[in-house]
């Protein structure tokens, strides 16, 4: 078969088309799933480059048909050994680790490739530029990103979506190694250049799929970033880059970082700061529509609503088709008592939109608050219709049902009610709900510094159990559910993905005590230290106690892991050879436990070393160090005083409803 055959295209000299040729049939060959199909593929894309450059210095020539060695045969050819050479054996010395053993083993030479054989008339030997096919994925990352910075230096370029999709073209991106690199490194490139077009952005997550690794996204980059990122690809906020293409008189780059610093700050609330950057990049170029709209958020979110309002009818004279502009107003228009404005609005955005919902719970509350029932009724069963969950939507409609069931209410009925109040408010009593709310206010004012005191003691109690712990709220949330729902695991990959300290409920089987204990030598180390020692020595340095802990190996599925238990459970793996219990998952730490449990089982000849995890292991005895715990006695008394506090905000209930009577 030819290599324009393989690659689907009539004979060609332009090498964009054969480049998109390969990426076209790449998804067909994934080197993965058809190795034999990818190989033949790369070697007609190579084949074919090729025969391209030739014929550019020689175009007289032409390139009937190359045909290509079955897949199969080549890699007979490349990975064949010589029968008369004899494997040298090797025979590394002892070592402490399992890491050093691994290092010194021998690698096997890689025969090199034979050369495929190519019609006499073609010689690709001379004059060719073999600069390109000779760089390492490491130097063609490296070109990778130097296009890919100077195409950002460049404004007017940058904001071109073609040129990001030239780019995205680039060999680097067909190479799987590179493709790897770069995947890896973007994303820390645009965390410093993420001024670009949302189509832009668009066309780099369908390249790279972004949204799909957020979670794991969210643990490399800046949570502001990733906050953006989120932000353009779910089209939750875009900034425009195409209104400022003809003026030259403007520092593009200050106004772009001002802008987004403002943008960031609105999005962490932090009204000082996005007010600042609101008026330095207003100062360079006031008349940006997406800086107008944040100013108009500012406003808004600050307080000053009449501000907001010009604002964003500023923004429709300047920008009359920007929708989020006549969606703000005719909220505004709505909380100033402007219905009909609302409505009016509300039209304009559903004849561009007739799906944007909020619109239309918009416009239904206007017909709410101008008293036509029938329509907003209309309005917000459409909605519900459409998200039978939308709770705003049922609250309009129990508001619009209420004048109904009033107008259909029998006049016996209304008439009672009406006496009852009547009644009521000549004795001057209050209703339930003015009664609550009395209650709530009086007690409130009576006992407000016990309930900022609380407050605070909360916490401070808060403060010394997450600086102990080392955790986060959720974290702690988390570990006090997983104290009474341990993990279940059953294969060293799920062990893995169970993040370090949860308590784990796990089998072991083909379990053995290795004879080595984890001990505490108390004279001999002020502050608690373990050691991992043989049991014979432990016994003739007299350290065997309740403390001691004994070390176990056995199988976690295909794997072997490292068991620390107390004797009862060690006993158990020695009579069964298998166990089920609990224990909590921990980092092999650095110093001697590994080497002296590696080193232990080489002694014995042990079998399970080869496939021995060695970055974590299974505590199932607690350590000496976490057994104390010098913040706890603060923690008790601080548990103490809320308690006495708790006792005195109780006491005040029924005084206060004794004080209430009075009133």
């Amino acid at each position: 078969m030819g290599i324009w055959e393989i690659l689907g295209i009539e004979q060609t000299d332009n090498p964009a088309q054969i480049k998109k040729a390969y990426a076209k049939k790449l998804k067909v060959h994934n080197p993965e799933v058809d190795p034999e199909g990818f190989q033949r593929l790369r070697e007609a894309y190579d084949l074919a480059l090729k025969f391209t450059r030739n014929n550019k210095r020689d175009p007289e020539t032409q390139e009937e048909t190359i045909h290509l060695q079955p897949p199969r045969r080549l890699y007979e050819q490349w990975h064949s050994e010589p029968a008369e050479e004899e494997q040298p054996s090797y025979d590394p010395p002892q070592r402490l680790t399992l890491f050093d053993r691994f290092l010194e083993e021998p690698t096997q030479e890689v025969v090199p490739q034979e050369e495929i054989p190519i019609p006499k008339r073609y010689d690709f030997t001379e004059n060719v530029d073999h600069s390109e096919r000779s760089m390492n994925p490491d130097d063609m990352v490296e070109r990778f990103f130097r296009r890919t910075q100077e195409l950002y230096d460049n404004y007017h370029e940058r904001i071109q979506l073609e040129n990001w999709r030239e780019l995205l073209n680039d060999e680097a991106m067909w190479n799987v190694g590179c493709h790897q690199l770069i995947d890896t490194q973007f994303l820390h490139f645009l965390e410093e250049h993420y001024h670009l077009p949302y189509e832009v952005w668009m066309l780099l997550d369908s390249h790279f799929q972004w949204r799909e690794k957020s979670e794991k996204l969210a643990s490399q980059l800046s949570g502001r970033f990733v906050a953006y990122l989120n932000g353009q690809l779910n089209q939750i906020f875009t900034l425009r880059y195409h209104s400022f293409e003809n003026r030259d008189d403007l520092d593009i780059e200050a106004f772009l970082e001002w802008r987004s610093d403002a943008l960031f700050a609105l999005m962490e609330n932090d009204w000082e700061t996005a007010q600042s950057y609101l008026a330095k990049a207003h100062a360079l170029y006031a008349l940006d529509p997406d800086l107008i709209r944040l100013q108009g958020e500012y406003f808004l979110r600050t307080g000053n609503k009449n501000r907001a309002f010009h604002t964003f009818d500023q923004l429709i004279r300047l920008d009359p088709d920007n929708i989020d502009a006549y969606l703000y107003r005719a909220r505004l228009f709505l909380e100033k008592g402007d219905a009909t404005d609302a409505i009016k609005d509300c039209e304009e955005i559903l004849t561009r939109m007739p799906e944007l919902w909020d619109a239309r719970s918009l416009l239904g509350k206007g017909y709410l608050q101008l008293g036509e029932w029938e329509k907003a009724q209309e309005v917000f069963q459409e909605i519900l219709s459409h998200n039978p969950s939308d709770i705003d939507a049922k609250i309009c409609l129990t508001q619009i049902h209420s004048p109904f069931n009033r107008m259909t209410e029998p006049p016996a009925s209304k008439q009672a009610k009406a006496v009852r109040r009547k009644n009521l408010q000549t004795l001057g009593l209050p209703g339930r709900l003015a009664r609550f709310k009395q209650f709530f206010a009086l007690y409130t004012r009576r006992n407000i510094w016990t309930i900022i005191f609380l407050l605070l003691l909360h916490y401070a109690m808060f403060a010394v159990v997450s600086m102990k712990l080392d955790m986060t709220s959720e974290q702690m949330f988390d570990s006090l559910v997983n104290n009474y729902k341990p993990v279940q695991i059953k294969t060293v990959e799920e062990m893995k993905q169970t993040p370090l300290g949860y308590q784990v409920e796990f089998t072991l089987t083909k379990a053995s005590y290795i004879n080595m204990l984890r001990v505490y030598d108390k004279e001999k180390y002020p502050e608690p230290k373990a050691e991992f020692i043989p049991a014979a020595k432990a016994k003739e340095r007299d350290l065997l106690n309740s403390d001691t802990g004994y070390v176990n190996v056995g199988y976690l599925g295909q794997q072997v892991i490292i068991l620390i238990t107390d004797y009862d459970h060690a006993k158990e793996i020695h009579d069964k050879q298998s166990i089920t219990m609990r224990g909590t998952l921990k980092a092999v730490p650095d110093g001697e436990m590994l080497p002296a449990i590696v080193n232990a089982l080489e002694k014995r000849k042990h079998p399970y070393q080869s496939i021995l995890v060695t970055d974590t292991y299974i505590n199932a005895k607690p350590d000496l160090e976490e057994k104390g715990w010098t913040g706890s006695w603060l923690l008790g008394i601080l548990a103490m005083i809320a308690m006495l506090y708790y006792i005195r905000i109780i006491r005040e209930f029924p005084k206060t409803r004794k004080a209430l009577s009075f009133h």
